[in-house]
């Protein structure tokens, strides 16, 4: 029933999504405001949007953590790579907000826990639209959104381009679970830009990458990254992508609001700032820190 429902949500938003998908060759071509849609059914507007300069000074940043901080080791010490899906059930529109984890553990994560809005991203790492977007675009909401504590990103596992893109979702949660998975990340990312087509990353890439992610145990690393501890998880992850509607890659879940594809960073400036200003308005509300760890939100039927 949840499944059906929040589908319900964000088909408009998937609309543009498949229409930017099938055009691949272009990601800019869907460029307006028109490829993305909030949770009531409306679009976002090119001109109605508010500014950066609005949303700032009337919405109060995130004040625990930073991007500098890191994840939060486990009271055992380590870090969880196993965290996947929601925080919660999602049965109406009204949980659209358990789709953001915010939980303090969560090594897939940057910004602060508290931050008014949360994205959550869908990618994979063969993905060269998901290059784009973390080379062209992420920097900017980096920088301007999530260093000032107005967005947190969270990231989730998509690896629907095959065996190659399976490998590096478990070389990416191997880096997890030694806390360096964003490093991992922007490190693999990096190295795609200037690639034509899928990179056809293997075992002795993500060595390197997690090296210059600055992994502090190779060893355990390369074992990790080649081992199948992970492989329930990211299936568990990838079916949970689709059975809210995301079926190819990037997408994001804004707030409440669903953008398809490697759009231009007017795009996701402007999809942020109405939701960060949904916030200022008392519109949408900031969850509550999760410390529940990625075990005990399965035993809680969390997803």
């Amino acid at each position: 029933m949840w499944v059906f429902t929040v589908l319900l949500v964000i088909i408009a938003g998937l609309v543009g999504y498949v229409i930017g998908d099938r055009t691949a060759d272009r990601p800019g071509a869907s460029s307006s405001a028109a490829t993305t849609a909030a949770a009531d059914g409306t679009t976002a507007s090119a001109t109605g949007a508010p500014s950066y300069e609005e949303v700032a000074d009337s919405v109060t940043p995130g004040a625990d953590g930073s991007r500098g901080d890191g994840p939060k080791e486990t009271e055992g010490g380590g870090y969880d790579a196993m965290f996947w899906g929601p925080r919660g059930p999602l049965q109406s529109q009204a949980d659209m907000p358990n789709i953001h984890r915010r939980n303090v553990y969560d090594p897939f994560a940057v910004g602060a826990i508290d931050a008014p809005v949360v994205i959550s991203e869908f990618s994979d790492f063969e993905c060269p639209f998901c290059s784009l977007f973390a080379n062209d675009t992420e920097p900017t909401i980096l920088s301007r959104y999530v260093d000032t504590g107005l967005v947190r990103m969270e990231w989730n596992d998509l690896p629907i381009n095959g065996p190659n893109a399976e490998a590096a979702a478990r070389a990416g949660r191997a880096a997890a679970e030694q806390g360096r998975f964003v490093e991992f990340k922007h490190a693999l990312y990096n190295s795609s830009k200037d690639v034509s087509g899928h990179p056809n990353y293997g075992i002795e890439d993500f060595v390197r990458f997690a090296e210059e992610a600055g992994v502090p145990n190779m060893e355990k690393f390369r074992a990790d990254a080649t081992s199948d501890k992970y492989d329930e998880v990211i299936a568990n992850a990838r079916a949970y992508a689709s059975s809210i509607g995301v079926s190819g890659t990037p997408g994001f879940v804004i707030g409440e609001t669903f953008v398809g594809g490697a759009q231009p960073l007017e795009v996701f400036e402007e999809v942020i700032n109405t939701e960060l200003k949904r916030v200022a308005d008392g519109e949408a509300e900031v969850t509550e820190p999760d410390t529940r760890s990625a075990a005990e939100l399965t035993a809680a039927g969390a997803r």
